[in-house]
């Protein structure tokens, strides 16, 4: 089948899309899980193929990560130019929502908005700003990329009903079965252990930044990392964390 990217913004439906994917039985890689969007960008950098060591995988979203250091890189914006290159026959997804509700979810989403204000020694205006200008510089470049392509599909998040992306993918001969289906907000009384542990990890990332409770964020991530020890980025902020514990100013 056609690879499919997408190459928009987080928190624009790429979660539930990559467990529509792998519900449908395809390998699919969801921001730095599985290291794609490090290894994409080390590849670049080395002058390989963006794929090289991911032949195999169909879906790719949320292409990004976050460095040792604590920096945010998106590669999906990035490369977005090169990604086209290699694959011009793949099918290309700008999933996004308005920009005042895309910047409100990236304020509520824990820990993102500390994190970037602490790294960039910038106020909370400030950030937003940054966030801002680079939705409008990404989606721009997007569109003058993209636009008119029988391949693109400007997927928005907020007022989009999922058949309408569903019959894209189907009309590009990818078999998909819908009512596989979930909303990210309707997973929450599933029986699968994963999204709970992930959600234990929410907790902590509250606790950590937003209530500056270090001991009661490292007892909750330690307990998501116990049941799902092969999360690998569970043990690296873990022991990140117990390493900031001692500086650490409790509210």
């Amino acid at each position: 089948m056609k690879r499919v990217y997408l190459i928009g913004f987080d928190l624009c439906g790429g979660l539930a899309l990559h467990r529509y994917f792998i519900a449908n039985g395809y390998d699919a890689t969801f921001d730095d899980e599985d290291g794609f969007s490090s290894v994409a960008m080390e590849n670049f950098q080395q002058g390989q193929p963006l794929l090289k060591g991911f032949e195999n995988c169909s879906f790719f979203s949320q292409i990004q990560h976050e460095t040792a250091d604590g920096a945010y890189v998106y590669t999906n914006e990035l490369l977005l130019e090169e990604f086209y290159k290699q694959e011009p026959s793949a099918l290309y997804v700008f999933n996004y929502q308005p920009l005042d509700n895309w910047l409100e979810s990236r304020q509520r989403f824990y820990g993102y908005l500390p994190k970037v204000m602490k790294r960039e020694q910038l106020d909370e205006q400030q950030v937003l700003a940054l966030w801002r200008q680079a939705y409008v510089n990404h989606k721009t470049r997007v569109l003058e990329l993209l636009a008119g392509k029988t391949n693109f599909f400007m997927y928005d998040y907020a007022e989009h009903n999922f058949s309408e992306l569903n019959s894209f993918f189907k009309s590009h001969g990818i078999a998909v079965d819908e009512s596989k289906y979930q909303p990210v907000a309707e997973i929450r009384g599933s029986i699968e252990q994963r999204f709970h542990i992930q959600n234990i990890r929410e907790a902590a990332l509250y606790f950590r930044y937003h209530r500056f409770d270090i001991d009661t964020a490292i007892n909750l991530l330690a307990e998501a990392e116990r049941h799902q020890p092969c999360r690998y980025y569970f043990k690296d902020e873990l022991k990140k964390w117990k390493l900031e514990k001692a500086t650490w100013t409790k509210e």
